[in-house]
């Protein structure tokens, strides 16, 4: 993955520089009962860091629409679903963002140097103006397991009959083709970076959290469907809003990093 930070030079040029994130790391067998524990309400459901968000929007541009990639009065961080993101720069002639990249941008950014190429999906998270801080690290930018040529794998996980977790698709996150969907409320956002020994067993979700993949491969294993698996690569999209029941088991494929969208109850779209 790339993580950039977009600084305005002039009308007609960007400063590109690497954008470090906070982002905790684990390996190895991890215990799931604080899960379960949590998920039973005995506990903080949101013990870990997570910083602050005025929301997220998304955006579906087909090949040869144009809008507004940016627009708005805040910093906004965006990542790179489907297609391709060209950014003009003054120290690098051309960036290209591909599936699973983010970039952090400021409303003082020309709007006609950051261009959506191909069949381009976005989810733009509204961040504060001294986000992401001092407790930064870089980001791995190796992937053993790219998206490829794979269509966009989204998904939501939801608990269903017999107390086990399904799949269904999650059409709804990206609404008319051309613009930016409403913002949707976040509790908050938080990075995590998991090694490919990674393993955690049967598991709900504690809250409500949207996980965009952007690194590596991460492998859901749910008890519905006969015990379905989906794994979810650069740029892919599973909301896990499992919260009870026998939940899933988590898996690794290369090194994972991956952004968890914390979404409350009353702001879930529609099933």
């Amino acid at each position: 993955m790339q993580s950039f930070r977009l600084q305005r030079v002039s009308d007609q040029s960007l400063e590109i520089s690497d954008l470090g994130l906070r982002m905790p790391k684990a390996s190895g067998i991890i215990d799931p009962e604080p899960f379960r524990a949590r998920a039973r309400g005995e506990g903080d459901p949101l013990a870990e860091y997570h910083a602050a968000s005025g929301g997220m929007r998304t955006i579906y541009l087909p090949e040869g629409k144009d809008t507004a990639l940016l627009g708005l009065e805040c910093s906004a961080l965006t990542f790179v679903i489907s297609g391709s993101v060209e950014i003009q720069s003054a120290n690098r002639s051309m960036a290209v963002l591909l599936p699973g990249d983010i970039f952090l941008a400021d409303a003082s950014i020309p709007e006609h140097l950051v261009v959506a190429k191909g069949e381009c999906r976005l989810i733009q998270v509204l961040v504060e103006p001294d986000w992401p801080g001092e407790r930064t690290n870089p980001v791995n930018p190796r992937s053993d397991c790219p998206r490829g040529t794979h269509h966009i794998n989204c998904k939501r996980m939801v608990k269903g009959a017999k107390d086990q977790s399904y799949f269904h698709d999650f059409g709804l996150l990206f609404g008319s083709p051309g613009s930016w969907s409403d913002i949707t409320p976040l509790t908050g956002f938080r990075f995590i970076g998991m090694a490919e020994d990674t393993f955690i067993d049967w598991h709900p979700e504690i809250v409500n959290n949207l996980v965009i993949v952007m690194s590596g491969g991460l492998e859901l294993e749910v008890g519905g469907n006969d015990g379905a698996v989906e794994i979810f690569r650069q740029g892919d999209i599973c909301l896990a809003e499992d919260r009870t029941g026998e939940g899933h088991i988590d898996r690794m494929h290369s090194y994972v990093q991956v952004a968890v969208l914390i979404v409350d109850d009353a702001d879930l779209w529609p099933r």
